[in-house]
């Protein structure tokens, strides 16, 4: 006969996957002893190298500005960077100050 499980039960029987799929998680990403250091990096240094520099802050302004200079030249470049970096500057002053405003209005009900 079935019968609903109470909230206690089912509290029990969620808690319980959860730590079976933290144990199936932890046996998955764990590395075996075996394996020496120089086995386990696959990835060529070159591959290292742009994937450190994919995750840097800030590279895919860099990296526009490099192609940008090769393509456009670096006056225009430069020109350019300028003007979409002072926009971008005033913008982001305007939104601190707008949220900065909000903050600080208090409405008494």
């Amino acid at each position: 006969m079935n019968r609903v499980m109470t909230c206690k039960e089912a509290e029990a029987a969620i808690l319980a996957r959860m730590a079976a799929s933290r144990v199936a998680l932890l046996e998955a990403n764990s590395t075996p002893t075996d394996v020496s250091v120089a086995r386990r990096q696959t990835r060529l240094p070159a591959a290292t190298f742009v994937g450190a520099m994919a995750e840097a802050p800030r590279v895919t302004v860099v990296l526009a500005l490099c192609v940008g200079a090769i393509i456009l030249g670096p006056r225009r470049t430069v020109a350019i960077a300028g003007r979409s970096g002072v926009a971008a500057w005033v913008g982001g002053s305007v939104r601190k100050l707008v949220a900065r405003q909000g903050e600080l209005v208090v409405v008494d009900k």
